[in-house]
């Protein structure tokens, strides 16, 4: 059985003394206790038991990032919402956006290079999974990369809370909506009419998002992680 690693109590100490006991992380079903010590640049990539680089964090938070990076401090992750039947304009927005190198993950595209009809297709099931599958790796990619995600729906069956989880890691996180008489008009039968209705009663908007990354940035900010007007905060040494 693996050794449990330990901090040194100094640099808890000190860490606490510096930036609070209260958990950094504030993931859906945060209890806001700082219980545990967290790296954030994760221990499997290198990161130190450092003042720097330690946060406390409540057991669960700790547990559900798992070694999913912070923004910046690893893969750059851009997530862009889009309603349903309009992935083509995610796709636009970044391509305008995207260095050559860039990967893009979007339900679409993986579809078409499975080729199959997603929206008609058994695979459909499989298409999620391929993209879930992609998102967790470069979620805990430590590699500086930029990677854009194409997302309709910000939950999924494992992770309800999908875009707060986002927001927490500090993803950049856009949207791009072309209005719902377009969207619906693009839909081409009552399934994808319904799921149109459904992601406009979300009530999705980029003034939304920004406020609360801006109020979440504030906290990183405070936490010795960011500075606010930078959008590419500083990545300590590995």
């Amino acid at each position: 059985m693996a050794r449990r690693h330990v901090i040194d109590p100094r640099v808890r100490t000190e860490v606490i003394e510096t930036y609070g006991n209260t958990c950094w992380l504030g993931l859906p079903g945060c209890t806001q206790v700082g219980a545990e010590d967290d790296h954030i640049v994760p221990y499997s990539h290198g990161g130190r038991d450092t003042v720097a680089n330690i946060r406390r964090a409540c057991k669960h938070c700790n547990s559900s990032r798992q070694d999913r990076v912070l923004y910046g401090y690893g893969a750059r992750l851009h997530v862009v919402l889009v309603p349903p039947c309009c992935e083509s304009d995610a796709l636009e927005y970044i391509e305008a956006r995207r260095s050559q190198d860039d990967p893009v993950v979007c339900a679409s595209r993986l579809a078409e290079s499975m080729g199959v009809e997603r929206r008609s297709s058994a695979v459909g099931k499989a298409v999620g999974m391929a993209w879930s599958g992609a998102y967790r790796q470069f979620a805990t990619c430590g590699a500086p990369i930029d990677v854009w995600l194409v997302r309709v729906m910000p939950s999924s069956r494992r992770h309800p809370r999908m875009l707060d989880e986002w927001l927490a890691l500090d993803y950049d996180v856009r949207v791009v909506d072309p209005g719902f008489a377009e969207a619906f008009g693009r839909a081409a039968n009552i399934e994808e009419r319904k799921l149109v209705r459904q992601w406009y009663g979300l009530h999705l908007s980029q003034a939304l998002i920004d406020a609360r990354q801006q109020a979440r940035r504030a906290r990183l900010a405070a936490l010795g992680l960011r500075a606010v007007a930078d959008e590419s905060p500083s990545r300590p040494v590995w």
